[in-house]
């Protein structure tokens, strides 16, 4: 039967509610969670222990979002660690969002994708159904590809900061290698940067 009006109305209300939410991982202007203070040692003075709540990430009205209390305990550089992977995977998501978004939009490239056998890239169904479609050489030479890129310009080895590696350096190396970033808005640059990647 056909949805009632109340129905309708409510299914509305439902997704202006979900837009405004998911909007606001694009916005900044409540400002990023205040510095939690770093416990010291009574004695000397000296940090004893890294506090991942003083982080860039950490916006009102959630806060330090930590439910299984994965990083109690945790050290500067296991931090780093998985902030870099964040970032990377951030970013492979909001590529992926953005080649759905073409794919929807735009269209399938020009051409073919294998000439074994004679598949174009028009062939290839959208979302998840393209797992099956694409020819098995195909994803690997994809997993080939990524696996370079991995272990080669976007090696860990390669970043001074997460996020910031050494062969990409538009903004001058003092300012970590991000367009448009100055030491004026490097938090909400880099904020941004990472609430996209989580909302995609």
């Amino acid at each position: 039967p056909p949805p009632t009006t109340s129905t309708s109305t409510m299914f509305k209300a439902a997704v202006i509610a979900l837009l405004a939410t998911s909007a606001s991982a694009f916005v900044t202007k409540t400002g990023p969670v205040a510095r939690a203070p770093v416990a010291r040692t009574a004695s000397k003075g000296e940090v004893s222990m890294f506090d991942p709540r003083g982080e860039l990430g950490v916006l009102r009205p959630v806060g330090f979002f930590d439910p299984l209390g994965l990083s109690k305990g945790i050290d500067e550089e296991k931090f780093n660690r998985w902030r870099t992977v964040e970032i990377k995977h951030g970013r492979v998501c909001m590529m992926a969002f953005l080649g759905f978004i073409w794919q929807q939009g735009v269209g399938h490239f020009p051409g073919y994708i294998s000439h074994s056998p004679d598949l174009k890239f028009s062939d290839i169904p959208d979302g998840v159904a393209a797992i099956g479609a694409v020819p098995g050489v195909g994803w690997a030479q994809i997993l080939w590809f990524c696996g370079l890129l991995e272990l080669g310009m976007f090696s860990v080895k390669t970043q001074r900061a997460p996020g910031a590696f050494n062969f990409y350096r538009p903004g001058g190396p003092e300012l970590g290698g991000y367009p448009g970033v100055t030491d004026e808005n490097r938090a909400q640059k880099l904020t941004i940067e990472l609430q996209n990647g989580r909302l995609a």
